[in-house]
């Protein structure tokens, strides 16, 4: 492969990249007004857009989604083709958005529960 060639499948993998980008993004601010009509009338509705954001990356799909990529890393890894430091990233990045609320109350110093349709507090 020449110089150009290696260029213009550079650009091809970088626009695959943003294209990807850019439906991830459209489909969570798709979720959003869904979001904000199911707030109650206890709380602000971008407490319950936070939360039912929260809900959906710690829940049930949550935890599919960062099942497949853990496996999907680790086969790469194994194979040769991702490098252990992305492996490592990945797990790292699954650990933060699963420990977050832990790490969240240990910084805050109460007990902020937020589920899915309504927000909760208490204090230790």
């Amino acid at each position: 492969m020449n110089n150009l060639q290696i260029k213009a499948a550079q650009g091809t993998i970088d626009l695959c990249w943003n294209v990807t980008l850019m439906l991830v993004f459209g489909f969570f601010v798709s979720l959003l007004p869904d979001m904000t009509f199911a707030a109650n009338g206890d709380s602000n509705a971008i407490e319950q857009v936070f939360c039912n954001v929260v809900g959906l990356l710690t829940g049930p799909t949550g935890k599919a989604i960062a099942t497949v990529a853990i496996i999907a890393v680790g086969i790469g890894a194994l194979l040769g083709k991702i490098s252990w430091g992305m492996a490592l990233i990945v797990a790292l990045g699954v650990a933060l958005i699963f420990g977050a609320a832990t790490i969240v109350d240990a910084i805050q110093g109460g007990n902020v529960t937020c589920t899915t349709g309504s927000i909760g507090s208490s204090t230790r």
